[in-house]
């Protein structure tokens, strides 16, 4: 029976781990006494094998596993918190009135560009709540669009005559995420 060096290769991490069976262990040790060369490269390079197995496991202490624990659920309130706002900014503009006679739209008949906004602001929101992006990147995201959706509407408002104060505390809201994504992270 022919045993070449790949068949002994093949069979080395089951030698050194200790889970070969007898058959095993005497062909490998007769191979390496063939080839005292290709033993020592074998030994050498199952070192680190014998140091992972001789480590002692790791156990995350209490401390840690409650600051995990609290983080997947600081990130379930997010996303509850960002769907119920995704969901609320979609369906807003479609409310209706049924008080006097006709079905009258309480968004869309006077305000299209309201509706816009809402709809774009929705739409961000859904793409951060379906896309799980990390926390920084969301918040980058999120700082950024909401910096640059209201611009056409102010214009527009401001060309109209109409309020602007509402788009100024959507801003101030807007430079609390930019100082929040700016701030340095503590670890």
């Amino acid at each position: 029976m022919n045993v070449t060096r790949e068949v002994v290769t093949d069979l080395l991490p089951i030698y050194f781990s200790g889970e070969a069976s007898g058959d095993t262990k005497v062909l490998v040790e007769d191979y390496f006494r063939q080839d005292p060369d290709f033993e020592r490269i074998a030994r050498s390079a199952a070192t680190p094998l014998e140091t992972l197995q001789a480590a002692t496991p790791i156990a995350a202490g209490a401390e840690k596993e409650k600051r995990d624990l609290e983080s997947v659920l600081w990130g379930l309130r997010r996303r509850t918190w960002l769907f119920g706002v995704s969901l609320f900014l979609t369906l807003a503009p479609l409310s209706f009135d049924f008080t006097h006679g006709p079905i009258v739209s309480l968004m869309l008949r006077d305000g299209l560009w309201h509706a816009a906004f809402d709809w774009s602001l929705a739409a961000v929101l859904w793409f951060l709540y379906f896309a799980r992006l990390r926390r920084r990147t969301a918040s980058l995201v999120c700082a950024t669009f909401f910096t640059l959706i209201p611009i056409p509407f102010v214009l527009h408002s401001l060309l109209a005559g109409g309020p602007v104060a509402e788009f100024a505390i959507f801003w101030i809201v807007v430079a609390f995420i930019w100082l929040g994504y700016f701030r340095q992270r503590s670890c």
